[in-house]
C-alpha cells in the first residue's frame, strides 16, 4: 500500500501536573497510531513543548505512548519546542522535506480541526487533511466554546508573531475567555 501523506502531525495538549497525558491527548495519540497502522503515512511528528512544571515535553510523552501502541521509534520525529498551534506547524515543517510542499495528515481534537487545518495551510506551508479524535462533549465543552475566539485571534494575525495585540483587545479577549464555561 502506498503512503498517502508524507507525515502525520499529532498536535499536543498541555499535560497533567504530574506529566501524564490528559484523556483528550490520549484520544489524539490513539487516533494517530490508528492512522499510522492503517498505512496512511510513514512518519508521525508529535508536536508540543514542555508544559511548565512537568518533567517531559508533550512530544516526548506522546512518543512514549505511540511506542506503547506499537509505532516504531524510527517512525517518530518529535517536535518539542512549540507552545501554540501556529508553532506546531512552523516547527514541524522543519522536519519535513524542504524541496516541496508536503502533504500532511493532522490529528487533533474534533473541535480544534478547522483552525488547525487553516493554520497549517497558511502559516505552515503544507497541504493538510485532517483525522479528528472524537472528544466526549463533557470534556470539550469549554475548549470548544473558546475555539471561535482563538480563530478570530489567528485571523487578525495576533498568533503569527507579525502583529502585537493592542492592550484593549487583549483585555477584552481574556475577559471573554475567562467567562466561558
Amino acid at each position: 500500500m502506498s503512503k498517502r501523506y508524507d507525515a502525520i502531525l499529532l498536535l499536543g495538549l498541555k499535560l497533567n501536573s504530574d506529566g501524564t497525558p490528559k484523556h483528550e491527548l490520549m484520544l489524539r495519540i490513539e487516533k494517530a497510531a490508528q492512522c499510522y497502522h492503517a498505512g496512511l503515512a510513514p512518519l508521525i511528528i508529535p508536536c508540543g513543548g514542555q508544559t511548565p512544571g512537568t518533567p517531559l515535553s508533550e512530544s516526548e510523552v506522546m512518543q512514549r505512548e505511540l511506542m506503547r501502541l506499537g509505532v516504531a521509534q524510527s517512525a517518530i520525529r518529535c517536535e518539542g519546542q512549540s507552545q501554540i498551534t501556529v508553532e506546531n506547524f512552523r516547527f514541524a515543517r522543519r522536519v519535513l522535506p524542504a524541496e516541496r510542499r508536503p502533504h500532511v495528515l493532522i490529528v487533533t481534537s474534533d473541535y480544534h480541526m478547522l483552525r488547525s487545518r487553516l493554520i497549517c495551510r497558511i502559516s505552515g506551508g503544507m497541504h493538510a487533511a485532517g483525522c479528528a479524535a472524537r472528544i466526549p462533549y463533557e470534556e470539550k465543552r469549554t475548549a470548544a466554546r473558546k475555539e471561535p475566539l482563538h480563530l478570530i485571534d489567528y485571523m487578525l494575525g495576533y498568533q503569527s508573531g507579525r502583529f502585537r495585540r493592542p492592550r484593549l483587545y487583549t483585555r477584552f479577549m481574556y475577559f471573554l475567555l475567562d467567562r466561558i464555561k
